[in-house]
Parts: C-alpha cells; sequence; structure tokens
C-alpha cells in the first residue's frame, strides 16, 4: 500500500508541476535548494548543483507551492555581490558616503550638490587616456604590510569574478582557470573586480602584490556585474579545497548567512583550508559586517585608508574586545582606500572597498603561511596585535588590529 501510495503522488507531483510550468512561465524563476535527494524530483525540476542537504534548481512561484504542498522542504538561494565601495551617482548616499569626499566625484554629466550627485548644466569632458603603467610599482597598502616579497608555493584561490589571465603582471602566477554556474561563456574576468583583487595578492611586473610568487587559482563564481548564487560560490569554494588550494579568498558576501556556503567553508576549513573574506561596506553600523566574512570559521577584513583611519563605509561586527573570533566579528583591518593594482583591461585601476582590504591578509597569509591553516591564522593575529588600529583592543572595525609581516 506504501508503495502505491508513494507512487500516485509521484505521479501527482508531475502531473501538477508539468502545469504550473506553463501557469508560471510569465514569472521570473528563483533559485531554490530542495532538500531531498529524491531522482524523480531530480529529474523533474533539473539539477544545477547537488549537494548532501539536495540539490539546487530555478523554480517558478507555482513550482515552489507545489513542493511545499507535498512537504518538500526548500530553502532561497541568495545572491552575493563583490564588496566594492558604493559609488555616488543615483542621487542616493549609501553607506556613510557623500559625494565631496576626496577621491569620490560623480559621473560624467553630473555635479555634487548638496552631497548627492545631481545633473549637470555643462557635461565634464571625459579625462585623457593614462598610459598603461601605474602610477607606482609599490602601492601604499602592499609597503603598509610589509609585502612585495615572497618564497613560497602556496596556492590561493580567488572566487570573484574571474581574472585576466594574460594580464602581464599575473600570467607568469595563475595556475587555474575554472568557472562556475551556467551564463559564463568565458572564465576570464568581465569585471575588473577579480583581476584588482589578484594583482593585490600576487602581482609580478609593473606592480607588484603582497606575495609575488605564490600560485594564483581563478575561480569565476560572479558575473559581469559582480553577483553570483551562493550554491555556485559554494561549489566554488569546493573546488578550491579539492584542488589544492591552501588560502581562499572572497571579495563577497551578503546580509544572510547561506545554508550552502557554510557547509563548504566547514568543508574547506577540514581540508586545512584558511578562508578570508571582506567585512563589507554597510558600516559605520555595528553589526553590519556581511557573511561569509561574519562566518566564524572565516577571517573578516575591514578597511583603513594610508592615514590609519577606518572609513565610514567599512561593516563593523559585533566584537567584545576578549581577543577569541566568534560570529558575526571582524578579525583584521587593512589598506582597502585607493588601492591601485590590475585590471581586466591589462592595465591597472585604483578602487576603494572592503574587498581591496581582503587580498592583503590573504597575501600576508601566503606570504607567512606556516605549517597549517590554524597555525598561520594564530601567527597573523599575534601579528595585528602588535599594530592596533581605531580604538585600543580587539574592537568591532579592524579586530586584532594591522597584521604587518615582519623580514
Amino acid at each position: 500500500m506504501k508503495k502505491i501510495k508513494m507512487i500516485g503522488v509521484v505521479f501527482a507531483v508531475l502531473l501538477l508541476s508539468m502545469g504550473v510550468v506553463f501557469a508560471g512561465s510569465d514569472y521570473e524563476n528563483q533559485r531554490y535548494l530542495v532538500k531531498s535527494n529524491n531522482g524523480v524530483l531530480k529529474m523533474m525540476y533539473g539539477v544545477r548543483h547537488s549537494f548532501d542537504s539536495g540539490f539546487t534548481t530555478d523554480l517558478s512561484p507555482g513550482q515552489l507551492k507545489v513542493l511545499e504542498k507535498f512537504g518538500v522542504d526548500v530553502e532561497e538561494v541568495e545572491i552575493y555581490s563583490i564588496t566594492v565601495k558604493p559609488v555616488c551617482g543615483n542621487g542616493i548616499i549609501e553607506g556613510g558616503e557623500k559625494c565631496g569626499e576626496p577621491g569620490l566625484g560623480c559621473p560624467i554629466g553630473f555635479v555634487c550638490d548638496n552631497c548627492k550627485c545631481v545633473e549637470g548644466t555643462t557635461p565634464e569632458p571625459p579625462p585623457e587616456p593614462e598610459p598603461c603603467t601605474p602610477s607606482t610599482q609599490m602601492p601604499w597598502g602592499i609597503t603598509k604590510v610589509n609585502g612585495g616579497e615572497s618564497e613560497t608555493d602556496v596556492i590561493v584561490a580567488v572566487l570573484d569574478t574571474g581574472i585576466d589571465t594574460d594580464h602581464p603582471d599575473l600570467v607568469g602566477n595563475i595556475i587555474d582557470a575554472h568557472c562556475v554556474g551556467i551564463g559564463h561563456t568565458t572564465c576570464e574576468d568581465d569585471n575588473g573586480h577579480g583581476t584588482h583583487v589578484a594583482g593585490t595578492i600576487a602581482a609580478n611586473g609593473k606592480i607588484i602584490g603582497v606575495a609575488p610568487d605564490v600560485s594564483l587559482m581563478a575561480i569565476k563564481v560572479l558575473d559581469s556585474a559582480g553577483s553570483g548564487w551562493t550554491d555556485d560560490i559554494a561549489k566554488g569554494i569546493e573546488y578550491a579545497a579539492d584542488n589544492g588550494a591552501s588560502i581562499i579568498s572572497m571579495s563577497l558576501g551578503g546580509d544572510r548567512q547561506s545554508s550552502l556556503i557554510k557547509e563548504a567553508i566547514d568543508y574547506a576549513v577540514s581540508e586545512g583550508v584558511l578562508v578570508i573574506a571582506a567585512a563589507g561596506n554597510d558600516g559605520p553600523r555595528t553589526g553590519s559586517i556581511d557573511y561569509p566574512g561574519a562566518n566564524v570559521n572565516v577571517l573578516a577584513v575591514g578597511a583603513i585608508d594610508s592615514k590609519e583611519k577606518v572609513p565610514r563605509w567599512s561593516s563593523r561586527g559585533i566584537n567584545d574586545g576578549d581577543y577569541i573570533v566568534e560570529e558575526r566579528e571582524v578579525e583584521f583591518g587593512a589598506p582597502g582606500v585607493s588601492i591601485e593594482s590590475t585590471w581586466n583591461d591589462g592595465c591597472y585601476d585604483t578602487i576603494s572597498g572592503t574587498s581591496m582590504a581582503t587580498p592583503h591578509v590573504a597575501g600576508l597569509a601566503a606570504k607567512l603561511w606556516e605549517t597549517d591553516a590554524g597555525t598561520t591564522r594564530t601567527k597573523l593575529q599575534e601579528l595585528a596585535r602588535l599594530y592596533d588600529l581605531y580604538v585600543g583592543g580587539d574592537d568591532s572595525a579592524t579586530g586584532f588590529g594591522l597584521p604587518i609581516a615582519i623580514n
């Protein structure tokens, strides 16, 4: 009887599912984790990624209702984005920014009026094209953390928008380029963000990174707009852990914990990988830290400028001052304002954000790599306590402080 009943249920679900596919075709589908590994459900809905806890797929509102009606547990899959400092241009001040701040101007055709970018009467002429040469070989952030030299065979996986694999300052360091997710026509960086992050870690040419001898694994999990589904990011983490990465650098995040990314991080840590991520750009509110940086198994990095000040937009944790890393706490502060690095056009660009702070710590972790991830993390914490920032002690903006290599 149970077998017959189950077949009937599956058949009913199949019929209803087929009906709502057409009924819901006018609605944009959302991605979900279906918490089942039932083969019939996989066949019916299609599988983007398989996990121990189930599989991810895109569902219409009607399909979702059918699954819920039959008691199948589902969880919405979120989108995470790069953590570059927001740019004023829509008339809205974001993250505590003002368009009159140094280095933050308005787009062409807009002027700053009362801290808002508004349409100007006389459009500004486009700037003269700059030669493909950085302003300096050693950006201020690299000097600040005492980077620029390394002798290590550590592999750092950069989960981002990809890396320009032909960039002359990076081509010698990239050992793998991998795409996760459907829709990427190439693993190349079609945004620029990933190449910028990679340059801070390991550039070795006209511009120098923190650890110019390390190997880079370029894992494209974000699209040209800098956004990506969290199931793709989780699979990228698994790929890095399974293919020899000692360090994972993620300059991306979102407001809520993704169960899939959490599971992937747990797996990577169990495989001896050190995971580093951006704190986010939603400051200065206490507790504004993003995930996955807020995960206790991840080193969360906030931003500082060249004068060691914390920008308002750098996200804060809920640090309680005990120098014990807990959930939703910032661990370090690092250079993240006006950071010059490689770009996906083969040249260079200067941008800001906790995205830029994160690779400084990732590069330091590679440069100072000890016997394992845990020992390396402890080493970074010890160095950071020697260079306290912001306010005294384990604070919500810079945590333990700024780790600086001692050569």
